[in-house]
């Protein structure tokens, strides 16, 4: 072996590439980039699903879902109410000869819409004793209502009670227990239960009064609902 001889291993040494030298170079005009865009320069990002600036699908597609009626799951957004103050309560009774005033009797009489939710005002003056059953009370209208000995009533969901007996593990919901989940129940509430979606736990309940097809929902699970005087 002679100094003379020494040559680096087969395949160890590459020769340098050397591009934009001209085409007599093999690597000139485009330089190994492939042609013109932002794909040739440096730095370029492109975003996940990224379609050349059309609306990507994930946003042409429709979305859905469903409401939770649970109080962690409501949006910040304020609930807004199909408000009736005393006295406009006062001629609805008159008008149609009741003593009792519902959210389901104020919707089939086209006073409210199907979805909407109803708070009582004490604006004007109440001169009969009626039951009435709403969303929400003002303390004003609340005192007017039973000062006459009326009844005022809070209506609640099926399903809220649901979640009321899911969540303190409960097998009687009473009004205690709702005011508990719920900040605009208090302790001396009285409460009207009405249907809403389908009832999946066995429990019982205690509330002043109840529909009837609220009541076939417990029925149907072998639960009881008892109506307090």
């Amino acid at each position: 072996m002679k100094l003379s001889n020494l040559k680096p291993a087969a395949g160890s040494v590459k020769k340098t590439k050397r591009i934009a030298r001209g085409t007599g170079s093999g690597h000139g005009g485009t330089s190994t980039r492939g042609h013109k865009g932002a794909k040739s320069r440096a730095g370029f990002k492109s975003k996940r699903a990224h379609e050349g600036g059309q609306m990507p699908l994930q946003m042409r597609l429709p979305k859905g879902g469903f409401k939770n009626s649970h109080k962690r799951y409501k949006s910040s957004r304020a609930d807004i109410f199909v408000v009736f103050n005393l006295n406009d309560l006062s001629v609805i009774a008159e008008n149609h000869s009741v003593t009792v005033i519902t959210r389901k009797f104020l919707y089939e009489n086209d006073y409210i819409s199907k979805n909407d939710l109803v708070k009582v005002l004490g604006d004007g003056e109440l001169t009969t004793k009626i039951t009435v059953s709403a969303n929400r009370f003002s303390v004003k209208a609340k005192d007017a209502i039973t000062n006459l000995g009326g009844v005022a009533l809070i209506e609640i969901k099926s399903n809220q009670l649901q979640a009321v007996s899911h969540a303190l593990n409960l097998s009687n919901v009473t009004v205690r227990e709702i005011s508990q989940c719920y900040s605009y129940v208090s302790d001396d509430d009285k409460i009207h239960i009405v249907a809403e979606g389908s009832l999946k736990l066995k429990f019982d309940a205690e509330c002043h009064l109840v529909d009837s097809t609220a009541n076939d929902l417990f029925n149907t699970l072998g639960s009881k609902v008892v109506v307090l005087s």
